[in-house]
């Protein structure tokens, strides 16, 4: 039997062995933004994996290794701060990553 291993586990895996580097990661567990949680789309439509980059990017970190969704009653837009009050999908987590230089600034 073979054994599949996820992108994030290769990418970790591979982040842990690149010489002069450290990897940065942090879970965010119903994130939220000015009170609100999340919701899963952009205003221009666009959902899921580049909302949870942008949140991240947002949080100083470079993209999100995985993320999660769930129903919710109401969220915020990301990119242009619209209330969803209806039919709403947040994010239920979201986990940061990134990279150091440890060699940046010399």
């Amino acid at each position: 039997m073979r054994q599949v291993v996820s992108f994030a586990a290769a990418t970790l895996l591979l982040m842990s062995f690149a010489p002069g580097a450290e990897a940065g990661v942090r879970n965010y567990f119903s994130p939220v933004v000015e009170g609100a949680r999340i919701d899963a789309c952009m205003a221009e439509g666009v959902c899921g994996k580049p909302v949870a980059d942008a949140f991240c990017k947002a949080q100083g970190y470079d993209n999100a290794l995985i993320f999660q969704r769930e129903p919710f009653q109401s969220t915020r837009v990301l990119d242009s701060g619209i209330t969803c009050t209806s039919s709403c999908t947040a994010f239920k987590q979201i986990k940061c990553f990134s990279t150091k230089d440890d060699f940046a600034g010399l």
